[in-house]
């Protein structure tokens, strides 16, 4: 869910244990269905599924902050001769909100991660097209075709995937921290601490500390992690998804939620930070392209998706990132300075990196009255 603003371009490999456990936690039944194809160019419903390349105009991207390397804007441009775009946000829930108010129109490809993909095409709000119908579609990897969030994949693409945790400084913090409680309850030597603008990683995250079901309803779960995030506030520096790496890479910060990427990235300037894999479990997340139901730049839209799909651009956005993707051909084109990042490759034997389901409305909305309470 991605990530952070940097200015290094970095390596990325996902090591062999995430990559098998992306693969098949990602790869869980869901509800799918079939293509619709109604003919007509228009975007929203009655959208084609058939792909007609284009060669002009505009995509207008939507997508997590420094999520997207300046070298590919300027690279998709010289290849289609389509002037691309980009925007931020700095969480899915701002995603949606910006849909919800628009009916799906403003953007022409946003990037959702997994469990708002499932939200968002459940709603309507996403239009459908097929990836297998893209020339590239054959790319994507075949464990990344039926993942749970959109089987078969008639509303996504994949971009890039990894995991939430937190990392600190060992050389400011001198206590082994390995748990998720020890993040909400740090020693006094950490300082302020920085966390997400994230309602769904903050409060899952706190219910895993607590005991708690992830999407519960049940007012002592929920009482239970609202009670341990009041409790944590005082320790908070900054509530916020941007800007993550900087503040740990330049010692503003000793310890940080952050995703698994951007914490390599900011371990390449300052060598003492160390990436946690908490004894209760990390998010594993995979964010994906997808056309807003809206989205006036249909052929365009599609053009940047299939555009994607070819490995040597998609590794642009790996080496810069950080993460792997699900598209074939990817992982040979990855920088080796990854492969023994303690970041990036899961440590032997920890099988806890699993992807987090999607709360429906009632879930969701407790979820931010707990969030909206900690940080108010």
């Amino acid at each position: 869910m991605r990530r952070t603003h940097g200015t290094a371009r970095r390596g990325a490999r996902l090591g062999t244990a995430l990559a098998l456990t992306a693969a098949g936690a990602l790869a869980l039944t869901a509800c799918g269905g079939g293509v619709t194809d109604s003919g007509g160019d228009a975007a929203g419903e009655g959208a084609s599924t058939e792909y007609v390349e284009a060669t002009s105009g505009e995509v207008n991207l939507y997508t997590w902050s420094d999520y997207y390397p300046d070298e590919l804007v300027k690279k998709f441009t010289e290849d289609t001769g389509i002037t691309l775009n980009v925007d931020y946000y700095d969480s899915n829930e701002s995603l949606e909100a910006k849909l919800r108010a628009s009916d799906g129109a403003g953007y022409d490809v946003v990037v959702p991660t997994d469990y708002m993909v499932e939200i968002l095409k459940n709603d309507g709000l996403l239009l459908e097209f097929d990836a297998s119908s893209l020339p590239n579609g054959g790319n994507i990897q075949d464990d990344f075709m039926d993942v749970y969030f959109d089987e078969g994949r008639m509303y996504s693409t994949p971009y890039l995937y990894g995991t939430t945790s937190f990392a600190y400084d060992t050389d400011v913090i001198t206590e082994e921290l390995t748990s998720w409680s020890d993040y909400f309850n740090p020693p006094e030597s950490a300082g302020k601490v920085g966390t997400m603008n994230d309602q769904s990683e903050v409060v899952n995250s706190a219910l895993r500390v607590t005991g708690g079901e992830f999407c519960t309803t049940d007012g002592a779960q929920l009482q239970a992690a609202q009670d341990l995030l009041v409790d944590f506030k005082p320790r908070v520096g900054t509530i916020n998804s941007d800007g993550i790496l900087e503040r740990l890479a330049n010692g503003e910060q000793a310890m940080a939620m952050i995703w698994n990427g951007a914490a390599h990235r900011a371990m390449q300037d300052r060598p003492s930070l160390t990436y946690v894999y908490p004894e209760e479990g990390i998010a594993l997340w995979q964010d994906n392209f997808t056309i807003p139901v809206g989205a006036k730049n249909v052929d365009q839209a599609k053009t940047f998706l299939n555009w994607m799909l070819e490995p040597e651009n998609m590794a642009v956005a790996v080496n810069f990132q950080a993460y792997a993707s699900g598209v074939e051909g990817t992982q040979e084109l990855m920088d080796e300075e990854l492969a023994n990042s303690e970041a990036i490759v899961v440590p032997e034997g920890y099988d806890l990196a699993r992807p987090v389901p999607p709360c429906n409305n009632e879930e969701m909305t407790n979820y931010t009255k707990i969030f909206e309470t900690f940080k108010g």
